[in-house]
């Protein structure tokens, strides 16, 4: 792997009450890791989180989108155009209906 391909390390810096910090470093120390390692892995499950409910919302917006679509500009079906085209030549009360072959 060259140089270049070596992912750098960068610091990470949040401000909090000592009170949260001795929560998480408690929480870190049960769970056998670092207080750091212990902060990415749960900000990184929860960055997870975040990007499946907004991936999960695109595709909910394509469905509504396509689905309102669909109601403005629906498709012909030419099965029900013949069955209205049959009933309007109903004479005497009997529906000419003509097969297809």
């Amino acid at each position: 792997m060259s140089m270049s391909h070596i992912p750098e390390n960068v610091r990470l810096v949040a401000r909090a009450p000592k009170e949260i910090q001795e929560i998480i470093l408690n929480a870190a120390e049960l769970s056998g890791a670092s207080m750091s390692q212990f902060l990415i892995d749960a900000a990184l499950d929860r960055a997870k989180v975040v990007f499946e409910r907004d991936r999960l919302l695109k595709l909910s917006m394509d469905g509504a989108n396509r689905f309102f679509d669909a109601l403005d500009n629906p498709p012909k079906i030419q099965h029900l155009d013949n069955a209205y085209q049959s009933y309007k030549d109903i004479d005497n009360g009997v529906a000419r209906v003509k097969r297809k072959s």
